[in-house]
């Protein structure tokens, strides 16, 4: 093969995988796009969990997993920033004493599949460690 055809092999590779990426990059740039266009109203999914599926020591606290326990980061984030920080004050405040026995109550699950409650119990805790950033 001459020098010639090499070159234009390699070339083309090139080109073909810039058309790759390119293709990828604007894939991702449309979903960033409509992404942003739903990240300006307010969530809209509602998380009805069934308290009979929490322990009995922490289904006080089911009400607020509905509202800060979810699983979108953007989402909970956007939660996070609407919320006064009175809210999230009160929030840190009622699951303080109870982190222990929530993350308990996860670890239970070890390699079983977590149910929708225990699901919103862990992001609620990681609603609060995400708020010490405000």
């Amino acid at each position: 093969m001459s020098q010639i055809s090499k070159r234009g092999d390699k070339q083309v590779r090139q080109i073909s995988t810039l058309l790759a990426l390119a293709f990828l990059v604007a894939g991702c740039a449309e979903d960033r796009t409509a992404d942003s266009s739903e990240r300006s109203s307010p969530p809209t999914d509602t998380y009805e969990l069934k308290a009979e599926n929490v322990p009995q020591h922490l289904r006080h606290l089911t009400p607020l997993a509905e509202k800060w326990g979810i699983g979108d980061d953007v989402e909970r984030g956007e939660l996070i920033e609407r919320a006064s920080a009175a809210d999230r004050q009160a929030l840190e405040r009622a699951l303080a004493p109870h982190q222990s026995a929530i993350t308990a109550w996860l670890d239970s699950f070890e390699a079983n599949p977590m149910t929708d409650e225990a699901a919103a119990f862990m992001y609620m805790q990681l609603a609060v460690e995400e708020m010490r950033s405000y």
